[in-house]
């Protein structure tokens, strides 16, 4: 008896491994477009543009925040020269 078990086990497992790719698909092909009314589509459209557009800001506030992050390091550094330029000139007598 567990031989038979084990068997359409396997081969239920082995089906569903075989079919899942198929359906997945299936259901991402299918309900990909647009609805005939036309208010659900314009609705559909705007929606689609509105998540275009919080994309390109995320992504311009992504190089902002890599622009502020060289500015500050290259302030940094300045800062850190200039500190070693007044030691220098203390030295010197300045």
């Amino acid at each position: 008896m567990k031989t038979s078990t084990y068997i359409y086990t396997k081969a239920v497992g082995g089906a569903a491994i075989v079919l899942f790719p198929f359906m997945m698909g299936c259901s991402v092909l299918g309900g990909g477009g647009y609805s005939d009314d036309p208010a659900v589509r314009a609705q559909e459209m705007e929606i689609e543009s509105l998540e275009r557009d919080v994309e390109e800001a995320e992504r311009y506030s992504e190089e902002a925040e890599q622009r502020e992050k060289a500015a500050k390091s290259r302030l940094k550094a300045a800062e850190h020269e200039l500190n070693a330029l007044k030691e220098q000139a203390k030295r010197r007598g300045y």
